[in-house]
């Protein structure tokens, strides 16, 4: 195991940069969010309100192409702010989980995978910034981590937003918080899911499944 996490100018040259759906509970609450950076060893998830350094969470992180999700047992060795929110954990050796992670660095190393595939959408979405102003947009492509939405009133890199829309099937619009990671002049937004419930999770993923056909 490290004994502490990687620098963000490691990332990079560590090919560990990788966005999947991740799932924890702290504190009794689940949050359903993403991760940035994924190693055999370390991961750091995105989070809105990070549990804090020393806590031993339960993990459960969805690989693409893998059916069920691969549980790890992780150690929160630091909280990250600003627009790396978050924190770093060290996995725990288990067989089921390093061999997992292992497919994924293995495949993210032969074709370049870095995360989810995206499939193109077409589901009038609205946005809400920190202080309550909303915006109209439509969501025209979406994975299972993040979407990209096309709206003319862009938030600013890095800010956190409401994300609702409606996902055929459901019964109503689905709520998730995102991290605004890209901004397009002109176009819109890319952002990624870092706080949902298990039922928008599994919504996204149905959804997400019959996209990809």
């Amino acid at each position: 195991m490290p004994t502490s996490p990687p620098h963000e100018s490691q990332i990079d040259a560590n090919l560990a940069r990788f966005v999947i759906p991740v799932r924890y509970v702290s504190d009794g609450a689940v949050v359903q969010t993403t991760s940035t950076c994924l190693t055999k060893d370390v991961i750091h998830v995105r989070s809105v309100r990070p549990p804090r350094a020393g806590l031993v969470l339960g993990l459960q992180l969805y690989f693409p192409n893998v059916r069920e999700a691969v549980r790890s047992i992780a150690l929160v060795t630091e909280t990250t702010t600003g627009e790396s929110s978050g924190f770093w954990a060290e996995l725990s050796e288990s067989k089921h989980g390093d061999d997992g992670i292992a497919a994924l660095l293995a495949r993210q190393r032969d074709t370049g995978e870095r995360g989810c595939s995206r499939f193109h959408a077409h589901l009038r979405a609205t946005i809400r910034d920190s202080d309550q102003r909303s915006a109209n947009g439509t969501i025209t492509n979406l994975s299972r981590s993040g979407a990209f939405v096309r709206i003319d009133s862009l938030p600013r890199l890095g800010s956190i937003v409401d994300l609702d829309f409606p996902i055929p099937g459901a019964r109503a619009r689905q709520t998730a918080v995102a991290f605004v990671v890209h901004v397009a002049e002109r176009r819109g937004i890319g952002v990624q899911f870092i706080g949902g419930s298990d039922d928008f999770r599994s919504r996204v993923d149905e959804y997400v499944a019959r996209l990809a056909g």
